[in-house]
């Protein structure tokens, strides 16, 4: 599945916010071509006046950029405001121009109405005529015209051909194709995610106690608990402890943190096609001259994340855990489409998925002969097994109130043995209370969602 842009709500204005000294400002997203580091990037120009501070390159084009702080006092950037200097790439549809603000802040949506005009003189001389506030950053926002600032500074980058001659059926269709996406660095590899779906990139908060590995972690994150999941373990790119970022991601009113190590720019990319390995959430697209991209599946991250449910509006603030409690009996550690773990007490045994089962699974109508009966299988595993991973693929078998079944699952991973976990309970928002167990300690500790296997 492709990753897909997520689009604003009806009738909704998304906006980019950057900071620029203390003032927030919003650019339409769609006038927004690329962001990238200013640092290295951006090249003086020798002017004696005027907001030129540079040119940077963009689309294999040198862009002039501007500095809004030689033009007017925009006063200190407020003290929880991480300076990140970017050059934001704008476009009026046929000039290109860039800004340099000192941070990006993410993504809001706004709806026209709450928009008000303050400048009504049609001064040339003023790029900022309206504001508006935004109800989830809580922030006021100046709104730039583009096309306002190209005039004012007189400068620009012009699309080859006449003036505002439309691009070509066919650069016209690759544009389209492309999504503007968010670069991020995780371990030593760049992975991309729909910039409309990153709401920001904020220094790793204080994790709550809720287990310590994958996303059994936990935060706030504005008014909101949210899961934290670590990248770079689906990622298979170890931990080297080089910057702790979360990069916070919304999809259909869910959320979740990611674990990051660097915010990279923002860029248009063409992801379209580009469908993640089985068992996988990201797939692998290759740029001209920069290399491998990984492009996260966000739809697969969420489905492998059904923690995020206690994100939604309206659900819980606080953690509600019950006392936790330890483990009378073993808990078996298998893998499905994430990790769980089922009680030992109601498995009969644990056996090889054979080659002779497989084509009753495609049926969906597969049984397989156990200790002289007949027992149904149970295809616990969300998508097709990957070929390189079948032998190790697993039947256990367990005794249910209506008999046998056999539950298949991809990988059995390990034992927990009686009284060395604890067992609790979350209220998750729209699935009820659900349990997990913890095990380990300190660095070690790790926490797994518990299944009924039995009542499959």
């Amino acid at each position: 599945m492709a990753a897909q842009e997520s689009a604003p709500a009806a009738g909704a204005l998304r906006l980019a916010v950057a900071a620029v000294g203390a003032v927030n400002i919003g650019v339409a997203i769609d006038a927004v071509l690329q962001a990238i580091p200013a640092k290295g990037a951006l090249s003086a120009l020798p002017r004696r006046q005027g907001a030129l501070c540079g040119v940077a390159e963009h689309a294999g084009r040198l862009v002039p950029v501007v500095d809004l702080a030689r033009w007017v006092e925009l006063g200190a950037p407020p003290a929880d405001v991480e300076i990140a200097e970017r050059v934001m790439m704008l476009s009026d549809g046929r000039r290109t121009i860039g800004l340099k603000v000192d941070s990006i802040r993410g993504l809001t949506d706004v709806a026209p109405q709450a928009m008000s005009q303050v400048h009504h003189d049609d001064d040339g001389e003023e790029v900022f005529h309206t504001v508006v506030k935004s109800a989830d950053m809580g922030l006021v926002l100046s709104i730039l015209d583009v096309g306002r600032l190209i005039a004012l500074a007189s400068a620009w980058h012009e699309s080859d051909g006449d003036a505002g001659a439309p691009p070509s059926a066919p650069e016209a269709q690759a544009e389209h194709e492309k999504v503007l996406s968010a670069l991020l660095a995780v371990g030593d590899v760049r992975v991309a995610l729909p910039a409309a779906e990153l709401a920001e990139v904020i220094p790793l908060p204080e994790l709550l106690a809720v287990g310590t590995a994958g996303s059994n972690r936990y935060c706030k994150w504005r008014d909101r608990t949210i899961p934290v999941v670590d990248a770079g373990a689906l990622l298979g790119q170890p931990d080297d402890g080089r910057g702790r970022l979360l990069a916070i991601v919304r999809r259909d009113g869910l959320t979740l943190g990611l674990l990051v190590r660097e915010a990279i720019e923002l860029r248009p990319l063409a992801v379209a096609g580009a469908v993640a390995p089985d068992g996988g959430i990201a797939a692998t697209i290759f740029e001209e001259g920069s290399g491998e991209v990984r492009v996260i599946d966000t739809a697969l991250l969420f489905a492998r994340t059904p923690e995020a449910s206690i994100s939604r509006s309206g659900a819980p603030t606080q953690d509600k855990r019950e006392a936790q409690r330890a483990n009378t009996s073993a808990y078996i550690v298998f893998q499905t489409d994430q990790s769980c773990a089922a009680s030992i007490d109601a498995m009969e045994e644990i056996l090889p998925l054979r080659a002779e089962h497989m084509d009753g699974l495609e049926r969906l109508a597969a049984n397989i002969e156990w200790r002289g009966q007949a027992v149904r299988l149970v295809d616990l595993r969300t998508g097709p097994e990957p070929s390189s991973a079948k032998p190790s693929a697993r039947i256990i078998v367990v005794k249910g109130a209506n008999g046998y079944a056999g539950c298949v699952v991809r990988h059995v991973l390990l034992l927990i043995p009686p009284h060395t976990g604890w067992l609790y309970r979350m209220a998750l928002a729209g699935a009820g209370p659900v349990e997990f167990i913890t095990t380990g300690e300190g660095s070690e500790q790790v926490s797994y969602r518990t299944v009924d296997l039995a009542n499959r």
